[in-house]
């Protein structure tokens, strides 16, 4: 490595004497490293030989450069070239964010606490938005009030864009339900599952793999049931806000759900119902044991049957008691209530 200064400069400028031609490295650090990536200079951060033409890894050559947001090409990110992070429109001329900080000297504070000066600090989760999508959530657009639900974590994992089989998704659900209830099962759906897992998995030969476009699409998709519920509730009318939520008698508030196997445990299989002292009090009455259905008629009888058996009697074609009113096993001499007699 080379450092000189330039006459007409006060920064150093390094030069990579590994690469032909001794190129300038894009840093003015003279204690840089070569043999590193030149901009984070991590301790596992060892470049390939021959050097890349960035001498970045691969990890910062997906950041922006300006403020090392991640970014799915490397390039500057919508908030450092001033574009509304979630529709990509030029954001409006705004005021410094230090000119917003106020502070109240101690003999003006009306909570008679004359001692300290009081700070206030102007609203910053939202200046990289568009005036339009900070009001997205009340907009009279619905389409763009369900995007606003969508988590940011979430957006920024699928590209910083969201994926065209989403927005095709919230219009066909929107033929059927209000932009209100598919943001209620966006937030429900997020905070109960998604938002401490890992937005993508590689597949391997026991489970499937999942990246977040599938995770944004499973946010909106339907639930499998015949009653039209919502994960296993009816949610109360907006005109009656003094109803609860009512559980649906076909999923038996969502404990026939099958789930998908990306929500199971790492071996596989399902995780255990929460014990009885965890659950709520609705929890509680509309909690139904897991049941195992006869699986005759071609899946269509769905009578419970007990384990061993897989069918209910009359799929199995169990012969007539002697006191015909049930059949018993052919094992057996009679029904369970005649040989107790």
């Amino acid at each position: 490595m080379s450092t000189f200064l330039r006459p007409s400069a006060d920064r150093a400028v390094v030069r990579c004497d590994q690469c032909p031609g001794r190129p300038v490295l894009p840093t003015h650090r003279e204690e840089t490293d070569t043999r590193r990536c030149v901009r984070c200079q991590g301790e596992h951060r060892w470049l390939s030989q021959p050097h890349p033409d960035d001498h970045l890894c691969a990890v910062c050559r997906r950041e922006c450069p300006t403020c090392q947001a991640p970014t799915s090409n490397g390039e500057r990110c919508r908030t450092c070239r001033a574009l509304c992070r979630t529709c990509s429109t030029p954001l409006p001329q705004r005021p410094e964010y230090a000119s917003g900080i106020t502070h109240v000297e101690p003999e003006r504070r009306k909570d008679r606490r004359h001692k300290w000066v009081r700070t206030y600090f102007p609203r910053s989760w939202d200046m990289d938005q568009c005036d339009a999508c900070q009001t997205a959530a009340s907009a009279k657009d619905p389409l763009r009030a369900v995007l606003a639900a969508l988590p940011d974590k979430l957006v920024l994992a699928c590209g910083g864009a969201v994926p065209p089989a989403v927005v095709d998704l919230i219009h066909d659900e929107l033929q059927r339900h209000t932009a209100a209830r598919l943001a209620a099962r966006i937030e429900r759906r997020w905070w109960q599952s998604w938002a401490g897992r890992p937005l993508r998995r590689d597949g391997d030969a026991h489970r499937d793999g999942y990246g977040p476009d599938d995770v944004a699409v499973w946010l909106l998709t339907p639930t499998a049931c015949n009653g039209r519920c919502e994960d296993g509730w009816h949610p109360a009318p907006p005109e009656r806000p003094d109803r609860d939520d009512e559980p649906c008698r076909v999923c038996r508030g969502g404990w026939l759900l099958t789930p998908r196997r990306d929500e199971t445990d790492a071996d596989g299989e399902e995780a255990e119902p929460q014990p009885a002292a965890a659950r709520t009090p609705a929890d509680a009455v509309s909690y139904r044991p897991p049941i195992q259905e006869c699986t005759g008629r071609g899946g269509t009888c769905g009578l419970p049957v007990a384990p061993p058996h897989s069918q209910c009697p009359t799929c199995l074609d169990w012969p007539w008691c002697v006191c015909r009113r049930r059949r018993h096993n052919p094992d057996h001499a009679a029904c369970p209530a005649c040989s107790t007699r």
